[in-house]
């Protein structure tokens, strides 16, 4: 009997490289992703320091003049960070779904193959049985 051929097997290797695609392609988003949120979190300790600084001597007007100036900025730049963080989360979950769909596909011809592979077990099995009934009754006879 010929070995097990899965006939679908160029699918399937087409199939795996595109989920491997669709993860690169998701953890890529993912990093910049947490990039977004680091730098953040960043922008917000910078605040926080500035502000401390500001608190822990002698303040002169022009201090908190420009501590204000900081502020408003910071807030400018925390909402543009905050409206990339939106376009990377879409474009996150354009990626998981593109990612989640390959893995089905993926996962049917995996199925499919096992299916064939069973299929070709039970065909091999039953030749090996028949050739072995052959095999005694030829002896048998003699």
């Amino acid at each position: 009997m010929k070995r097990f051929q899965f006939s679908l097997q160029a699918a399937l290797t087409i199939r795996e490289r595109t989920v491997e695609l669709a993860e690169n392609a998701v953890r890529a988003v993912q990093n910049e992703w947490n990039h977004n949120q680091e730098k953040q979190r960043q922008l917000i300790e910078e605040v926080r320091t500035a502000e401390l600084a500001v608190r822990q001597k002698n303040v002169d007007p022009a201090d908190l003049a420009a501590l204000d100036r900081y502020r408003v900025a910071a807030q400018r730049r925390r909402t543009r960070m905050a409206e990339e963080a939106t376009l990377i989360g879409r474009r996150l979950a354009e990626r998981r779904a593109v990612l989640q769909k390959a893995e089905l596909d993926r996962t049917l011809l995996v199925r499919l193959r096992e299916k064939a592979l069973v299929r070709w077990q039970m065909e091999y099995e039953k030749e090996q049985q028949l050739l072995a009934e052959e095999a005694y009754l030829s002896r048998w006879g003699r």
